[in-house]
C-alpha cells in the first residue's frame, strides 16, 4: 500500500531542486547542450523568451511530481539505506523512463546517442534523489 504518512517533504524539496540544477547544467552550454542541439537542430539559446519561460515551469513542475512519487515509493517499499536507495532510482529509471523513452527517440527518427544523452539525466536524477530520499528520513 502506498503510504504518505512518514513522507519528509524537506527531503522532497531538496530532491526538487537537484532535478532542476542538473537539467539546468545538463542542458546548458557548459553541459550537453551541443551533443543536444546537433541532435535535435534545437539552439535552446534561441527559443522565444515567453515559450523558454513556460517550458521551464513545466520541467520545475513535473520535476515536483517526479520527486514526489519517488519519495513515495522509497517510503512505501521502507528503503532506508543509500545503496537500496540507489538501485530503486536505478531500477525506476531503467523499466520506466529508459524503457518508455526507446520508442519515443525511435519513433521521432533520434540515435541511441540522443536516447542516452536524454535518459542518462534521469539516471543521474533518479539515482541521487533516491539515495537521499532513502537516507533522509
Amino acid at each position: 500500500m502506498l503510504d504518505f504518512s512518514g513522507i519528509n517533504f524537506w527531503a522532497v524539496v531538496v530532491a526538487w531542486i537537484i532535478n532542476i540544477a542538473v537539467g539546468a547544467f545538463w542542458y546548458s552550454p557548459a553541459g550537453f547542450a551541443k551533443p543536444w542541439q546537433k541532435h535535435t537542430g534545437i539552439d535552446l539559446l534561441k527559443i522565444p523568451q515567453k515559450k523558454a519561460t513556460k517550458i521551464i515551469i513545466s520541467v520545475a513542475i513535473s520535476a515536483i511530481f517526479q520527486a514526489l512519487t519517488l519519495a513515495v515509493i522509497i517510503h512505501s517499499l521502507n528503503v532506508t539505506t543509500a545503496t537500496n536507495g540507489f538501485l530503486v532510482g536505478f531500477i525506476l529509471w531503467l523499466g520506466l523512463t529508459a524503457a518508455t523513452t526507446v520508442g519515443v527517440t525511435l519513433y521521432s527518427n533520434r540515435s541511441w546517442k540522443f536516447l542516452w544523452l536524454n535518459s542518462s539525466y534521469f539516471l543521474v536524477v533518479m539515482a541521487v534523489n533516491s539515495v537521499i530520499l532513502a537516507i533522509w528520513r
